[in-house]
């Protein structure tokens, strides 16, 4: 039988950097607006970013794991996986 490794924290989000991917998506969209804006604004980018990421971290650790893809999901970004495909359908069961 062959051996292999089990990851310890099989639950934790990739990293890019020191950062977890949904950190890094809110950094790398502000940077890519100040950019697309040109001039002085990619340096308010850059600082606009940081900031941004840290309350978003103040605010994931008060909440679930993954929340910025729920919050995504909730305002119809994009689907949650292939069985919630659509946010404005709202199903209630009685």
């Amino acid at each position: 039988m062959k051996e292999i490794d089990i990851p310890r924290y099989v639950d934790s989000q990739t990293q890019l950097l020191f950062w977890e991917i949904d950190e890094a998506v809110i950094f790398i969209g502000c940077l890519g607006a100040g950019i697309a804006i040109g001039g002085w604004a990619t340096i308010a980018s850059l600082v606009g970013g940081w900031y941004a990421v840290k309350r978003f971290k103040r605010f994931k650790n008060g909440a679930l794991d993954g929340i910025l893809q729920h919050l995504c999901y909730w305002a119809g970004v994009m689907q949650l996986n292939k069985h919630y495909q659509d946010s404005s359908k709202r199903d209630f069961f009685y």
